[in-house]
């Protein structure tokens, strides 16, 4: 992977294809690679960036805090860095807040959005200090079967595979984990920005796994309510909060079709 440097992190992408630019971001303990079905099926067409986030994948790891508002800025910094003016943003999840922030400060920068198994809210008060217990257990004594468990019951629908599970729990198991509460605590203390959807000018394609539990398909709703211009909104069968792994070829269909509009205009 090619290498960057903001803010004192090294950052890692991919760049691939030909064609005006995708930026698509990965969501939490994910990296650039769960955007792989898609980019292989489109790059032809398009140009797909797609980074892992500070302490994911070949990104560096430093335990110290920051925001999605930060995260956001290392991906401008990343599309300066490739001399990338303006772009289509995607993200799931956590790549989702990410694109969602940059509609709201860099509108120049934003051609399109591509909102994938996301939200605009907050996280929910039930779940944030389930999930930071869990980043606290790791960031000090490194995953267990527990945690694993959690991660894949939350990050993986009812109909995933026993393959795919296991592919990434071997990943996770491999990366380290002291840092694990600041990229736990940039997603459960993020600010709610659902109040500031209507001043989101971009189009937006908002893309649901039917079995995703970490984010429910109201909120998913609520998302695509509240932003001005929503050229589809899709629901994912068989697929949970990882649907561009889970059931590829529903999401690679909806990005085509949103590419052709949005670059066609």
């Amino acid at each position: 992977m090619a290498e960057f440097e903001h803010e004192g992190w090294t950052l890692a992408y991919e760049d691939r294809g030909a064609g005006p630019p995708v930026l698509l971001i990965h969501g939490l303990l994910m990296d650039h690679t769960m955007f792989d079905p898609q980019v292989e099926a489109l790059s032809d067409r398009w140009r797909f960036i797609t980074p892992d986030v500070r302490s994911h994948g070949g990104s560096g790891h430093r335990a110290e805090p920051y925001t999605q508002w930060d995260l956001m800025e290392d991906q401008v910094a990343l599309l300066d860095h490739l001399g990338i003016e303006r772009a289509v943003w995607g993200g799931l999840s956590l790549g989702g807040f990410q694109a969602l922030r940059a509609g709201l400060r860099h509108p120049q920068r934003v051609a399109g959005l591509v909102l994938i198994d996301t939200q605009a809210g907050p996280e929910d008060p039930t779940g944030a200090p389930m999930y930071e217990a869990a980043a606290q257990v790791a960031a000090f004594a490194g995953w267990n079967n527990d945690l694993v468990g959690m991660a894949v019951m939350f990050l993986f629908g009812e109909s995933a595979s026993q393959e795919l599970k296991d592919h990434w729990t071997e990943r996770w198991m491999a990366l380290p984990t002291f840092d694990a509460q600041e990229a736990m605590h940039a997603v459960t203390r993020r600010d709610d920005i659902t109040a500031r959807l209507g001043e989101v000018t971009a189009p937006a394609v908002v893309i649901h796994g039917e079995e995703d539990i970490a984010i429910e398909m109201e909120r998913a709703e609520e998302l695509a309510a509240g932003l001005p211009d929503v050229v589809e909104f899709v629901r994912v069968p068989r697929a949970g909060h990882s649907s561009t792994l889970e059931n590829p070829d529903v999401v690679t269909a909806a990005i085509e079709r949103f590419l052709q509009k949005v670059y066609a205009a």
